[in-house]
């Protein structure tokens, strides 16, 4: 379901929701600048992006070093996922202004999509550079090597953060996934001997229980493992998407909100636990923060048809049937192409 679950396992996990910034204006402070930057705004927040991104380019044409405004065009663009120009803009923000964290994460998120993750350690660099305390920047590197082949580079990165911030069980897991993972490559690149696997942690063994209890249909059993595993370890990203998900198929709904609005306290960038708060919210009849939450979950993966999907049907049931049609379309155009779908845009009407 969580198309980028594998990228990365805690990518730009803490810090704050993408986008949401609101850069202050430049200091040519024109009044036409400052009608055309706060116009834009408007626009973006209302989806107008082709109104948006003209009034962009009106003040890069009066003021072309406006970093916040070469911040908004790529935000524009990477929501329409023309990621070239969503790429050139960024580039310009962060020359312009090199120690604004803002730009940098967007970076991140654009070379998220775009599956580079070379490019993607140059900028958690940066996320290093500006914020050197903060441990997430460098696991999201070291797993950025990895997924880019560059196993030798991801230890290296691991020993880094044991040396700054000390041991942990999830550094051991993460060591451990590299060696499972890939011991051809670990070996040949000279990095430890390659049988030398660690026995799973305590964690680990409740999460591989609460996993089997899964898979053999016991969902209240799995539910009380993954508790178990969060009461010892609430960084455990795993445990949170799967007890959320089990909440749900068990239909505890006031729960899983309880349990979604913790972890989105935890990991505040992940899309798919704004899917599960929107879910668990609709299904408890609390529709417009659903709808602020599926928004949320669409403004980190805005191409996911089953977030599309969750969308409009949460706006069939606010009463805009017209629109809701319009996000179920876009979720089908997505690759959402399940028969309750194909149902509701056919027959124009929600469906449980």
């Amino acid at each position: 379901m969580m198309k980028y679950k594998v990228l990365l396992l805690v990518l730009l996990g803490y810090g704050p929701i993408l986008f949401a910034q609101k850069p202050a204006v430049s200091k040519v402070d024109t009044a036409m600048i400052k009608v055309l930057f706060f116009a834009g705004l408007r626009d973006k927040l209302n989806e107008d992006y082709s109104k948006a991104n003209e009034s962009f380019n009106k003040i890069l044409s009066l003021d072309p070093n406006n970093a916040a405004v070469h911040y908004e065009v790529a935000v524009v663009n990477y929501r329409q996922n023309n990621l070239y120009e969503a790429e050139v803009a960024i580039k310009k923000a962060t020359a312009i202004e090199a120690n604004n964290t803002w730009y940098w994460m967007l970076m991140a998120e654009l070379y998220k999509r775009k599956g580079d993750m070379l490019a993607m350690t140059g900028v958690l660099n940066q996320l290093i550079r500006l914020s050197p305390e903060k441990p997430e920047y460098y696991f999201d590197r070291s797993n950025a090597y990895l997924l880019a082949g560059k196993t030798a580079e991801a230890m290296k990165s691991y020993d880094e953060v044991e040396k700054k911030f000390g041991s942990s069980d999830e550094l051991t897991r993460l060591r451990r996934r590299v060696t499972l993972g890939g011991r051809e490559a670990l070996s040949s690149e000279g990095i430890g001997d390659a049988k030398q696997v660690k026995e799973p942690t305590a964690e680990e063994q409740k999460i591989l229980l609460a996993e089997s209890l899964y898979k053999k249909g016991d969902l209240n059993g799995a539910l009380t493992q993954f508790k178990a595993v969060l009461e010892s370890n609430e960084q455990s990203y795993r445990a949170w998407e799967q007890a959320l998900n089990i909440q749900l198929l068990l239909k505890q709904y006031k729960d899983a909100i309880k349990m979604a609005d913790a972890a989105l306290s935890i990991y505040p960038n992940q899309a798919i636990l704004y899917y599960f708060m929107a879910l668990a919210l609709q299904q408890d009849h609390q529709n417009d923060l659903a709808l602020t939450n599926a928004k949320s979950a669409l403004e980190l993966d805005a191409e996911n048809g089953v977030y599309l999907e969750l969308y409009g049907d949460i706006l069939f049931l606010k009463g805009d049937r017209e629109l809701a049609l319009v996000q179920w379309k876009k979720a089908k155009a997505a690759g959402n192409g399940s028969e309750k779908l194909n149902k509701k845009i056919n027959e124009r009407k929600y469906l449980e």
